[in-house]
Parts: structure tokens; C-alpha cells; sequence
């Protein structure tokens, strides 16, 4: 599946990798599953990490034809939401 084409749980798990890439962690399907039941790693909804996000890929975000636009000077990703569009664009980033 395409960055581009991401959304919710698969989203949320292709984060998860990136995050525990970052932090030095091994990702694991299995421990993703079991935190997600318990209302963990749902990146695409949790808008206090919008900031942090924005702050460290110097991402820029705008609505624009009814769809939100995140960008940097190093590419662009569209999504319904603006993290959404976060999440894809720093996964389409560090692919």
C-alpha cells in the first residue's frame, strides 16, 4: 500500500515502526495490537503529538480544497485531517 493511500489502524502501525525506529526500539505487530486495544499508539488521532511533529520535521500545514495539505522542502502529502496528512507525509519522508 502507498503512503499516500494510509489510514487509520495501518496508519497508526506504520507510525509505530517509524517511532520505534527513532527510538532505538524493535517494532513488534504483536505489542502494537495489544497497546492499540488498550487506546495506545493511535497517532492519527492524538492532537497533542501534532506539535511535537510539526516542531521536528519543520512541517507546514494548510487546508486547501477541502483537503489538508502537510508540506516541508523535501515533499508534500494530502489527508483528511492534519495529522492525517502529518503522519503520511513524515512516513512518505523517511520511506
Amino acid at each position: 500500500m502507498k503512503t499516500v493511500e494510509l489510514s487509520g489502524e495501518e496508519l497508526d502501525y506504520q507510525m509505530y515502526c517509524h517511532a520505534c525506529k527513532v527510538t532505538g526500539q524493535t517494532a513488534s505487530r504483536s505489542a502494537f495490537d495489544a497497546g492499540y486495544r488498550q487506546g495506545q499508539f493511535h497517532f492519527q488521532q492524538d492532537k497533542t503529538l501534532l506539535l511535537d511533529l510539526l516542531e521536528t520535521y519543520r512541517v507546514n500545514v494548510q487546508f486547501l480544497a477541502q483537503e489538508w495539505l502537510a508540506s516541508s522542502d523535501r515533499g508534500s502529502a494530502w489527508g483528511e485531517s492534519p495529522l492525517v496528512a502529518v503522519c503520511r507525509l513524515i512516513l512518505k519522508l523517511n520511506s
